[in-house]
């Protein structure tokens, strides 16, 4: 498809800086480590001073192991930073894709091709979520070398788990974002709902644990579904589960867009 290699393009640069980015909060993380498991005594106590609610926040549940590097990577990248702010790739993608080419004064010239409008929404999904898993393997690069030249025990396996397991959250909220990108003629309602979802799901599943009336809400949030793929590989049927969800809402932005006025 035209229009998929086109935004694939468009996307290369966004896919260089944001891998780099946060690949280099990965090679930090991992070359901090060696301080860390020669002082396991002394950081497993300060850690477990925390109290729960606190320790949830920063995406350590009850028995990651900060003296390993799995337990280590879980707690400073992957079960807090780096999936909030990778949503965001998509999120801002997606919106700029309709409601924001709609802004630019963009939208006439690309529906002034032969091109339906439903794929017009699947071919910008499609590219970024190809580009996503792009960012994740720089992400995944940065990650399994400098452990592999300083000697840390992390498996290529696993590494490529941990990243992996990041995809079917992001592409979930690029979908929302879309969905939001086709019902609303605003770019920054595109990426404000989105966001404000993804900011609530996380401190949902998070506190659900320790706050009363927030334990029956987690389920239906995309992290309780995320697991810690760097401590326990992935759980291959939320996987699945997350990424149909990301198809069904796909779905219906093709639809909403296909139905609504442009404005020009």
């Amino acid at each position: 498809m035209p229009l998929f290699a086109h935004v694939l393009r468009l996307q290369l640069r966004s896919v260089s800086l944001w891998g780099l980015a946060l690949g280099l909060l990965n090679l930090i993380t991992v070359a901090s480590f060696p301080a860390v498991e020669d002082q396991s005594q002394v950081f497993n106590d300060l850690v477990e001073s925390f109290p729960p609610e606190v320790r949830n926040l920063f995406g350590i549940s009850e028995g990651t192991d900060l003296t390993t590097i799995e337990g280590f990577l879980a707690a400073q990248t992957f079960n807090f930073i780096a999936p909030l702010a990778l949503a965001f790739f998509p999120i801002l993608a997606s919106a700029s894709a309709l409601a924001g080419a709609e802004e630019r004064g963009a939208m006439d010239v690309l529906l002034g091709n032969p091109l339906p409008r439903w794929q017009l929404v699947v071919g910008n999904f499609l590219a970024t979520a190809v580009s996503l898993l792009g960012i994740l393997a720089i992400l995944g690069l940065f990650t399994w070398a400098p452990a592999k030249l300083m000697d840390i025990d992390l498996s290529l396996g696993r590494t490529a788990e941990a990243v992996l397991n990041m995809w079917p959250l992001c592409v979930s909220l690029g979908s929302l974002a879309m969905l939001c990108s086709a019902v609303f003629h605003r770019r920054v309602l595109a990426v404000a709902i989105p966001g404000a979802v993804l900011v609530a799901m996380y401190f949902v599943n998070a506190l659900g644990n320790t706050v009363e009336g927030l334990e029956d809400a987690r389920p239906f949030t995309v992290f309780y579904h995320y697991g810690s793929a760097i401590e326990n590989g992935v759980d291959w049927p939320s996987f699945v589960g997350v990424t149909l969800a990301a198809l069904l809402l796909l779905l219906l932005a093709a639809l909403a867009f296909n139905r609504r006025d442009i404005y020009t």
